[in-house]
């Protein structure tokens, strides 16, 4: 609304003035439209797969940065799940830390038959937990400790990167996989406290 009546009010302005003067304010409005246009389209769109570009991008756009590696990713946890037992893969879910992993799972885990991720990551934890909940964990997003103080029987399964060498949170911060047995609280419990905003 404010953009609306600002722009009434500003052709009328531009109405105003003498003709050599409108030229001059479109011509310089619509040249500073088209370069902030291409710096922000730089910084959103990976404009290229390599090169300046593709630095300036990564180096501007950290939402960007944490989407490198989510082939690999999934990839990654499609073979943990195949290398586990029939029994483990019949009741097998995939617990992540923050919605990249969420997100990774969710868009590209399809195509391997990945189940839905379980997050606590903002809106992602209204969805709850499968019923009946997984016997079996693939735990993304967790330091070794958080993961062996959180589940019960954990071992180290994986581990996340990416082969382009980006640094992100993956890759830097959380890179170890697990496979895990349930929570050491009762579902219910461990979903109150589960709850993340980020």
């Amino acid at each position: 609304m404010l953009i609306a009546m600002g722009a009434a009010a500003g052709e009328r302005w531009l109405a105003s003035l003498p003709r050599l003067g409108r030229r001059t304010v479109e011509a310089t409005f619509f040249v500073g439209l088209v370069l902030f246009g291409l710096y922000f389209g730089a910084v959103i769109l990976p404009l290229a797969s390599s090169g300046p570009l593709k630095s300036f991008a990564l180096k501007n756009n950290g939402d960007l940065r944490e989407e490198i590696g989510w082939n690999q990713l999934v990839r990654t946890v499609a073979g943990i799940r195949d290398s586990l037992s029939p029994e483990q893969q019949a009741n097998v879910g995939v617990l992540v830390g923050n919605y990249g992993e969420q997100g990774s799972i969710e868009v590209l885990g399809r195509a391997y038959h990945l189940p839905q991720p379980i997050s606590g990551t903002n809106s992602a934890w209204l969805r709850g937990y499968p019923e009946p909940p997984p016997s079996t964990l693939i735990v993304l997003g967790w330091s070794r400790k958080g993961a062996e103080s959180t589940f019960t029987s954990c071992r180290l399964a994986g581990h996340n990167g990416n082969s382009v060498g980006v640094h992100n949170e993956e890759s830097d911060d959380h890179p170890d996989i697990f496979v895990c047995g349930p929570p050491r609280l009762p579902w219910p419990q461990f979903w109150k406290e589960f709850q993340r905003f980020g």
